[in-house]
């Protein structure tokens, strides 16, 4: 374990890193307009996140393995490389697959929370862990406000190019800091050889299940290109589940969702992502709908950024708390509290008229900051409950569940939203009884989610911690 001295500036490195991760999910949206203008397909130009997405989502477990057997700080410097390389093309790129080419190798940083949260055991120890994720963990409000604010000012003062640009230095500035302020990370030396051709199965697999839930809606539930994408990755997973349970040291284990708190965390997981994480796509069109719709604010979109932008910034604090409140109560009791401050906010609509922009700023800063204190705990307690030779790789794994559960409660909150409509010519909305639906079924998911947890032991799962000698 390191010198407590060192942690401060390995958090920091840490933190930093997690930064350039949110930023690099959040700077597409500020330039989404422009590349529209430029390129004037949406369609195609929306594939530059939903590509972005499947990438990181699918290898992220992968990733994190890696980082496990060959050193978590050397995959992760590896990782922030490629990421600055992937945005470097993108922006000097002049055709659309050239930008798609470089925005997809930029996919590979959706593994460096799972790799950090390794790096946070592996320097910190598990009884500081808890607070030290946390922390690193509120850099991906500020990663999101600064892709957000950030970008959108690189955007509108130079070029789209621009943002690719910034997130080129900002990968070349965390590799930097991760490189010569974290130790070098032990190996992990297999006991038995990895069955690296079943694990990389995993990839594909759940990149063509992504597909269909992120692309569905769009080409055709039934349309046959959708459901083969979806067929195939079912088997591809399929394939991959049972060879992992037959391999003595498969490269991604499943049969680590056997340990009772990896399984009820990543069960809240999927319930928090289906339902508070859906907080964009929702709040988005409401406060752009127009007001003659009775329910919508009639924000413009800057507008609508500027609402969202407190909301981000209160949310440092709920990832230290949230981790505060597991060091000294458990991730039980800490999940249990975020769960009832997400819950809060979501019914907060039925009990105030938000009609105005200082009230849904107030719901907006309360479901986030209870939504990030959900996101920090769950990969905290998980964490503690993996072995630590698989720690990144476990953390990879819950986000997969993260990205694939939003994708279908993305599916799910825009067909909830369509299910009543109000019509001024050719222009539909939602009515205010599809956002009261809409509403109630995320409040109901999020509830479940607080349920859920009860079924975690009161106490930390037992230390499977060992001393690796870094320092």
């Amino acid at each position: 374990m390191t010198d407590r001295r060192n942690l401060p500036l390995i958090i920091g490195a840490l933190w930093i890193a997690e930064v350039t991760g949110s930023f690099e999910t959040a700077m597409i949206l500020a330039a989404l307009k422009k590349l529209i203008e430029d390129f004037g397909n949406p369609a195609m130009v929306g594939w530059l996140i939903t590509g972005y997405l499947i990438v990181g989502a699918a290898i992220a477990a992968i990733v994190g393995r890696l980082g496990d057997l060959f050193g978590r700080r050397q995959v992760l410097v590896a990782v922030l490389i490629v990421g600055a390389v992937g945005s470097l093309i993108s922006a000097l790129s002049t055709n659309f697959p050239v930008l798609l080419a470089g925005r997809l190798m930029q996919g590979v940083t959706g593994a460096i929370l799972p790799l950090c949260i390794g790096l946070v055991h592996e320097n910190a120890g598990k009884e500081r862990a808890p607070m030290a994720i946390g922390l690193m963990i509120s850099g991906a409000s500020i990663g999101t406000a600064a892709g957000l604010v950030a970008g959108g000012m690189i955007v509108d003062n130079f070029s789209w190019h621009g943002v690719f640009f910034a997130s080129a230095g900002l990968c070349a500035v965390s590799a930097a800091a991760i490189g010569g302020l974290l130790p070098r990370s032990p190996r992990q030396p297999a006991s038995e050889p990895v069955d690296w051709l079943s694990g990389l199965a995993f990839a594909p697999g759940v990149a063509l299940v992504l597909v269909y839930f992120t692309m569905g809606k769009d080409w055709g539930w039934a349309a046959p290109l959708p459901l083969a994408a979806l067929g195939a990755g079912l088997l591809l997973t399929l394939w991959w589940w049972r060879a992992s349970l037959a391999s003595p040291n498969p490269l991604i284990a499943v049969r680590s969702f056997s340990d009772r708190t990896i399984a009820i965390g990543s069960a809240v997981t999927a319930l928090v992502a289906m339902s508070a994480l859906q907080i964009t796509v929702f709040f988005s069109l409401l406060m752009q709908a127009p007001l003659w719709t009775l329910a919508g604010l009639g924000f413009t979109a800057t507008l609508a950024g500027i609402a969202k932008l407190p909301s981000n910034l209160s949310s440092v604090f709920a990832g230290p708390l949230g981790g505060w409140l597991a060091a000294r109560g458990g991730g039980r009791f800490a999940l249990i509290a975020g769960g009832f401050v997400t819950v809060a906010g979501w019914l907060l609509w039925f009990v105030m008229d938000v009609d105005s922009f200082p009230k849904v700023v107030v719901q907006l800063i309360i479901i986030s900051f209870g939504t990030t204190m959900l996101f920090s705990v769950a990969p905290t307690i998980i964490a503690q409950a993996s072995p630590p030779e698989r720690i990144s790789e476990i953390s990879g794994l819950l986000t997969v569940i993260r990205q694939l559960f939003m994708g279908i409660g993305a599916q799910m909150v825009t067909t909830l939203l369509a299910a009543d409509i109000v019509r001024r010519g050719e222009e539909s909305y939602p009515s205010p009884f599809a956002y009261d639906i809409t509403v109630a079924v995320i409040a109901a998911l999020c509830t479940a989610a607080v349920l859920t947890a009860l079924a975690l032991p009161k106490a930390p799962a037992p230390a499977k911690e060992q001393d690796h000698g870094v320092g």
